[in-house]
C-alpha cells in the first residue's frame, strides 16, 4: 500500500484531502468551525496521528493512497473505504491488498 498524499476526515467523512498535510488541512477547516486557523487543526491532528477521533468527531489525518484521493476528487467520500497499515485506501485496494 502505497501513500500519495493526506486525507482529513471527520467520523466517516473525508472533509479534505492534499499532497502535503497543509494542502489537505485547509480543505477539512472549510467544514470545521472547531479550529481558530490551520496551523490549530493541524496541530491537533499532529499530535495524534495514531489514533483515529471517530468517537468524538474531532477531524483526524490520515496518510492516503492516489485512488481514494482521486475518488474524493471525483465524487466525495466512498461510501466503503478502509485503512491498512495507517493508510487510508479504497474498499477495492483493501480487497486486493488482502487478496
Amino acid at each position: 500500500m502505497n501513500a500519495s498524499g493526506y486525507i482529513v476526515a471527520s467520523d466517516s467523512a473525508i472533509i479534505g484531502i492534499g499532497e502535503t498535510i497543509r494542502e489537505a488541512a485547509t480543505q477539512a477547516l472549510k467544514w470545521s468551525d472547531d479550529y481558530d486557523g490551520i496551523d490549530a487543526l493541524i496541530s491537533d491532528m499532529e499530535s495524534d496521528l495514531e489514533k483515529a477521533h471517530e468517537e468524538d468527531g474531532k477531524p483526524y489525518l490520515r496518510r492516503a493512497t492516489a485512488a481514494l484521493m482521486d475518488a474524493v476528487e471525483k465524487g466525495g467520500t466512498p461510501e466503503q473505504w478502509t485503512i491498512i497499515d495507517n493508510i487510508a485506501c479504497t474498499a477495492e485496494e483493501a480487497i486486493e491488498h488482502n487478496s
